[in-house]
């Protein structure tokens, strides 16, 4: 394959230049985030994401599951289920979990015999994509896991399924919200942010998100485990715990045995503010996924519960996304398991927010 040495932030720009330039609607080419190009005389009929996360993000594109071929069984174990789409989008969990042994590391041998047009791998390791290259396979490069790279996922898919409007309408679905947040929220005054922990392991060891890629400055809030280390976790004890002391703590959907009640019920944690003041929360399954194309919707909810805001339009909210996105039509129980409303009804004021 013919390497350029292009940044990934440059794949909008080449697309539009291939587009004027008279490349075929039919034909696929663009550049991945290895700088790779990716060149098919047509729409892959056949696909294998050893990407978590991609299933989701080729289906909300290609508005099928029919053509992927196979997934990484990883995405069974964490994303389909704290996303929720045995409730939302069904037919993500008929998909053959073939595609990678431990891990990452392809499952060639399978993958083989369902002669994909394309693979979806990440590119951190060689080693997980040079035996699948080796035997002629295509191979799409996902970096990770700034917003930048995520934005990136969506445009390749667009290119790969040709459905580039589609892709195109969810990133500016999700700049639309953006801008509405910070509008509202990024001028906040820092003694007036609410701080917010992201614990999704609780035992001897807590571990809480220190630096993630959700920008918090969106929904007025800060972290106080943030740090320049640039690493996504840090293991801390419970006497770091009280030293931050934190006005708000929120479990990510992936964390399936932590529960509100889970902090409220704990006798050394009685003395924390957010669990005096029961300001634990259980984020909704639309951040199920880090890549979820309905990810944005986590800035709006985690406004709402740390300024104490009712939102019952964020119902209608969440029914045009999943419209837009995948084209299904919510109804109030599926939008109430979304939620966590029956997780987070002892929470302060979290039936209020969202009735």
């Amino acid at each position: 394959m013919k390497r350029h040495p292009l940044h990934s932030g440059l794949l909008a720009v080449i697309f539009s230049v291939l587009t004027t330039a008279g490349v075929s609607a039919a034909e696929v080419d663009f550049v991945d985030h290895r700088g790779v190009a990716i060149k098919l005389p047509s729409p892959p009929k056949k696909v294998v994401t050893i990407v978590r996360s991609g299933p989701i993000i080729y289906r909300a594109i290609d508005g099928t599951t029919e053509h992927i071929s196979a997934v990484n069984q990883s995405f069974y174990k964490r994303d389909f289920v704290s996303g929720q789409y045995a409730v939302t989008v069904p037919e993500l969990g008929d998909l053959a979990s073939t595609a990678a042994r431990e891990g990452f590391a392809p499952n060639v041998e399978e993958i083989l015999k369902i002669k994909p047009d394309v693979i979806i791998q990440w590119i951190y390791d060689p080693k997980i994509i040079e035996p699948l290259e080796r035997v002629g396979l295509t191979v799409v490069g996902w970096d990770c896991c700034t917003a930048e790279h995520r934005r990136d996922y969506l445009t390749m898919v667009g290119q790969l399924t040709g459905n580039v409007q589609q892709a195109e309408k969810i990133l500016q679905m999700q700049d639309n919200s953006a801008t509405a947040m910070r509008s509202e929220f990024s001028g906040v005054p820092k003694e007036k942010l609410v701080s917010v922990l992201h614990i999704d392991q609780l035992a001897d060891q807590i571990r809480v998100i220190a630096n993630g890629s959700l920008d918090l400055s969106l929904s007025g809030v800060s972290n106080p485990s943030a740090d320049d280390s640039g690493k996504w976790w840090k293991t801390v004890d419970l006497e770091q715990l009280f030293n931050w002391n934190p006005e708000m703590i929120v479990i990510p959907p992936y964390a399936k045995n932590l529960t509100p009640e889970t902090f409220f019920k704990n006798p050394l944690l009685a003395g924390l503010k957010a669990v005096k003041n029961k300001r634990i929360y259980k984020i909704p399954a639309f951040a199920g996924s880090p890549d979820a194309p309905e990810k944005y919707l986590e800035s709006p909810w985690l406004a709402a519960v740390a300024h104490r805001k009712e939102v019952p339009e964020f119902r209608t909210e969440i029914q045009t996304a999943y419209k837009s996105i995948y084209g299904v039509d919510l109804n109030k129980m599926q939008i109430d398991k979304i939620l966590w409303v029956q997780d987070n009804s002892n929470s302060q004021g979290y039936l209020a927010s969202f009735k």
